[in-house]
């Protein structure tokens, strides 16, 4: 098959997708809110929701801010105060998601897992303190790496930690063609498969006992989370 007849049912199929997302939540978007995502990476994972933040409407993409901070586990959690405290300086209403998103990479054991409690701790002081805002807080972490739940869109769990290495060649392999890893069209590329990308990825992150640590659970991701409480604003 050529290049060109790929690209055209490749875009045909994404159109399709689209289309079947819009219908699926006609009528049914919660209220708009005003979310914060903080990126540990600055091209990668920002690159991938501002594809997606670009796709809202009735307003929605202008009130998600995609930030790529360049930092570890637990320097997003205080990379993202301070946003909020920037915000709610503001004349901008205040942040009322806060989701960071994050991999395990090579961080310590201790300080992933408390990047995640952290946003558990964070997320119980929602409520109102003057004219100041809690917001809820999220993580969207991945044990291994973010293409974790890129790999989700092609296969179910792939049944133990595989390195970096390994799913740029699982990728180039399902897409036909080199994975690039900043590309700016992994979100259009994949959404015809990004159904069964949320259902793979709540399967593999519900096979884990809720007590065992986070840093243990490979491999899993929370990525489909923020991805689908996006895609209600389509």
């Amino acid at each position: 098959m050529s290049k060109v007849r790929k690209g055209l049912i490749q875009e045909a199929e994404t159109e399709s997708a689209w289309h079947d997302w819009k219908q699926r939540t006609a009528g049914r978007r919660p209220k708009g809110r005003y979310y914060l995502i903080v990126c540990e990476g600055t091209k990668m994972e920002p690159n991938y929701f501002e594809s997606i933040r670009l796709k809202l409407t009735g307003g929605q993409g202008d009130k998600v801010v995609v930030v790529g901070a360049q930092d570890n586990t637990l320097g997003l959690v205080e990379r993202a105060r301070e946003e909020i405290t920037k915000r709610n300086q503001s004349d901008n209403p205040p942040y009322y998601h806060i989701w960071l998103v994050f991999d395990k990479d090579s961080f310590p054991d201790d300080d992933f897992d408390n990047a995640i409690s952290l946003t558990k701790q964070e997320d119980g002081k929602f409520g109102m303190e003057g004219d100041t805002l809690y917001p809820h807080w999220h993580a969207a972490w991945s044990k291994e790496a973010f293409e974790l739940w890129y790999l989700f869109h092609f296969q179910e769990n792939v049944g133990g930690g595989i390195t970096r290495d390994r799913y740029k060649e699982m990728l180039s392999a399902y897409l036909g063609q080199p994975y690039t890893k900043n590309s700016t069209e992994m979100f259009d590329t994949l959404l015809p498969n990004l159904k069964e990308a949320i259902q793979r990825a709540q399967r593999a992150y519900d096979r884990w006992d809720a007590q065992m640590p986070f840093h243990d659970r490979n491999p899993a991701t929370a990525v489909h989370q923020l991805v689908k409480e996006l895609m209600w604003y389509v």
